[in-house]
């Protein structure tokens, strides 16, 4: 099949995007706003930006009329601060309750029933639950798109402390099997690791 994209529906390219760009690594983001405010929510447009310094970036899509932008992101353009916490597993249901659109002031702490932890460099609040959390200060923003719905946020964030559980980490290298993190898929589909080949390279 060939396709041309300008001749798709939104909704149409947004579903071959999720379905070809497998599997996504899972940002649980955690904000609060100048009030102290909290929000939770999981985003899969979410990877490494940098080493030097220390960058991850996240790219919250726009998915209302007139460029409203989520909650997350107006915390983080009003605070300039935010956590990325790693979910394992076993707390997939509580991060994918988490993704519901709610109303400003809904805590998805509250309705997750996952338990804030107060983080060590920045005023957002971490996820107890989660073995990594890395806490971030606003680096860079970049909006793409600007017609509307469909667009997204590019938040780039500098991590300025990070945390690992012990049993995660020797030599500063992640066992991925016992982190045990998931990822998404397309339509309402996540996806575990699996099996783990090593290859060396040439």
């Amino acid at each position: 099949m060939e396709i041309n994209p300008e001749k798709l529906s939104q909704q149409e390219r947004y579903k071959l995007l999720i379905g070809s760009v497998i599997p996504r690594p899972i940002a649980l983001v955690s904000t609060a706003d100048a009030q102290g405010n909290r929000n939770l929510a999981p985003f899969s447009y979410f990877t490494i930006a940098a080493v030097n310094p220390m960058i991850v970036v996240f790219f919250p899509l726009r998915y209302k009329e007139g460029n409203e932008r989520k909650d997350t992101v107006k915390n983080i353009f009003e605070t300039g601060q935010f956590v990325v916490n790693i979910a394992s597993a076993d707390i997939m249901e509580q991060l994918n309750n988490a993704s519901g659109v709610y109303d400003k002031d809904a805590d998805e702490f509250d309705i997750t029933g996952l338990t804030p932890i107060k983080s060590s460099m920045v005023k957002p609040d971490g996820v107890k639950e989660c073995r990594i959390r890395m806490e971030c200060e606003l680096y860079k923003t970049l909006a793409i798109g600007d017609e509307g719905s469909g667009g997204s946020d590019a938040i780039f964030g500098k991590v300025v402390h990070y945390y690992a559980e012990d049993a995660l980490i020797e030599d500063y290298k992640i066992d991925e099997s016992k982190l045990n993190a998931f990822s998404r898929l397309g339509g309402l589909k996540y996806g575990l690791i699996g099996d783990i080949k090593e290859i060396p390279r040439p």
